[in-house]
């Protein structure tokens, strides 16, 4: 797939996230629900461009 795009009907909601505010995907969340906030903050921590 060259392009991919979004099924808008199979997501709800959807954002973008940087460092300043991935705290957000913790919100009303349990401490074992973290898993999406952890993969996406370790993929920006081992990003070759990061100061």
């Amino acid at each position: 797939m060259d392009h991919p795009t979004l099924e808008w009907s199979k997501h709800s909601a959807y954002d973008w996230f940087d460092l300043d505010n991935l705290v957000r995907l913790k919100e009303n969340r349990r401490p074992g629900e973290f898993l999406i906030h952890d993969l996406i903050a370790r993929a920006m921590g081992d990003r070759p461009d990061k100061p």
